[in-house]
């Protein structure tokens, strides 16, 4: 009986609302989830994501590129846009309405291995330089649960570079951020030396607290419907992207 109720929800869920309204996505630049084009729109496993979403919902969507840290802040005063790709922490958890998860990922240590060739632990890290996105969740981990400082930076390339000239001991972020900024700087892969993971996470849609509930229920129910379809794992697949097993 409960299956049966399940694809009746969904659609009354998406039959409620009338007529398309544009929804204005705010899209933190974190690639490979958010991706900035030299040229055209923005990519990106996160739109494509929320781009079929918008599809299935008939509504026009505005993707508003941005830092991390002005995305966060956008969201926070703008009750009518949506949020991309937030992890959500003990941190943030009240300061957003957290519609629902879309990926899940590995926060972990990296190292170079002609540095550091054995994988480094927590407890390897306090005398290590550690490189860390600037606001990221990654710095979060390290300052409030290791109590760590790090040395922060506005994009992970600058990680991928800093860790290739041995100006960083260790790399802390999410696994296919990694290894998608490795390749962005022509680095090899091969050279990196997984380490300890410090948290699996997931990357959410997310609102202010004021975002219209009923709205919010519809975005939740039209990922869950690209969830169970397969159309989440066919997206994923497209960018090479290693999920957590």
């Amino acid at each position: 009986m409960r299956a049966l109720c399940l694809p009746f929800l969904t659609l009354l869920l998406l039959l409620v609302h009338t007529g398309a309204q544009a929804i204005v996505l705010v899209a933190a630049e974190l690639p490979p989830y958010v991706i900035r084009s030299s040229h055209g729109k923005p990519s990106g496993v996160g739109i494509e994501i929320m781009e079929e979403a918008a599809r299935r919902l008939k509504e026009p969507l505005t993707i508003e590129l941005m830092p991390l840290a002005r995305a966060l802040t956008q969201a926070i005063h703008r009750k009518d846009v949506l949020l991309i790709p937030p992890v959500r922490s003990t941190q943030r958890e009240h300061l957003y309405y957290w519609v629902t998860p879309i990926l899940d990922d590995d926060f972990v240590i990296v190292s170079d291995r002609r540095f550091h060739p054995a994988p480094l632990k927590v407890t390897d890290l306090p005398p290590l330089q550690i490189g860390t996105l600037r606001y990221s969740f990654g710095q979060h981990l390290l300052r409030q649960r290791l109590k760590l400082e790090s040395d922060t930076v506005a994009t992970e390339k600058l990680n991928a570079q800093k860790l290739r000239r041995g100006r960083i001991d260790a790399w802390v972020a999410a696994w296919n951020a990694i290894l998608y900024n490795q390749r962005l700087g022509d680095l090899p892969t091969d050279r990196l030396v997984r380490g300890e993971t410090l948290m699996r996470t997931q990357f959410y849609v997310a609102a202010s607290k004021e975002f219209p509930f009923t709205e919010g229920r519809r975005w939740q129910a039209v990922i869950d419907e690209m969830r169970h379809d397969g159309t989440l794992a066919r997206i994923i697949r497209q960018y090479n992207y290693q999920a957590p097993e």
